[in-house]
């Protein structure tokens, strides 16, 4: 074998952790979704590997605020009555709260299986349905656009530690559940669930995966994008049932389970 053939070799060998599509996706999503649904083998690990980073630090910034809050809590109603013993529990409670096992391990981890699980679930979704609507692409392509598409939500984790940074102040309400009154029940603390989840990097992502589902489909694009919109729709309510059922089972409202 000559030199040049070596040399052929390993060029040609594929690259998995890509990062030179993280701007452009952004300002030339088209051609940059047209360079990946070129490619025929695994490029999603950059874009996870560098939302795991933001969201690690997302976590991060966050505890001591959690561990405030969990401090400042008000005492039960007639706290002074409670036998030693009680008030002691009451207060080993109010520590274990602001532990770094609750305020970063735990959520860290929730937030890291969101990131993953939520990537698979979505990528197969969208392939399931571009296959019902007639396309033949692989399932690798969907997790590859899936994945590429994910890039707002860092930017969306910079935003949010950027301004918990400069107001010191947790996001309690994120997503459109704000307009859902707090306390809410029965299909409204479910509504409140999937509005979390629902701003603008949300369908950021969306106009990402559509653009990408075009391109890896060979569909007319009023199928690919009715293809892209039912699977997100069917990913977003299955993200939501987790916090509606542990809001049912606990009374408190839904909280953010995934990124």
């Amino acid at each position: 074998m000559t030199e040049n053939d070596i040399d052929f070799e390993v060029e040609q060998k594929p690259r998995k952790f890509v990062t030179q599509w993280f701007l452009p996706i952004l300002f030339k999503p088209r051609k940059t979704l047209a360079e990946i649904a070129e490619k025929e083998h695994a490029v999603w690990i950059a874009p996870l590997a560098i939302l795991m980073v933001t969201t690690l630090i997302l976590v991060l910034v966050s505890s001591p605020l959690v561990g405030q809050s969990s401090q400042n809590g008000s005492q039960p109603e007639m706290f002074e009555y409670y036998s030693p013993e009680q008030q002691q529990q009451y207060q080993d409670a109010v520590n274990m709260g602001v532990s770094p096992v609750v305020t970063i391990v735990f959520p860290l981890a929730g937030k890291f299986l969101g990131i993953w699980v939520g990537w698979v679930l979505l990528g197969s979704i969208l392939h399931l349905s571009l296959t019902m609507n007639g396309s033949r692409s692989s399932i690798r392509s969907a997790l590859n656009v899936v994945a590429w598409s994910s890039v707002p939500f860092i930017l969306r984790d910079l935003v949010q530690i950027i301004a918990i940074l400069a107001t010191k102040q947790l996001i309690l309400s994120p997503g459109l559940s704000g307009f859902i009154a707090e306390g809410a029940t029965g299909f409204n603390s479910f509504l409140a669930a999937i509005l979390a989840f629902v701003d603008i990097y949300l369908i950021w992502q969306i106009v990402l995966i559509g653009i990408g589902a075009m391109k890896i489909s060979g569909l007319k694009a009023g199928k690919a994008w009715l293809a892209t919109m039912l699977a997100v729709i069917v990913f977003i309510i299955l993200k939501a049932l987790p916090g509606f059922v542990m809001a049912q089972l606990s009374g408190l409202s839904p909280t953010r389970m995934f990124f």
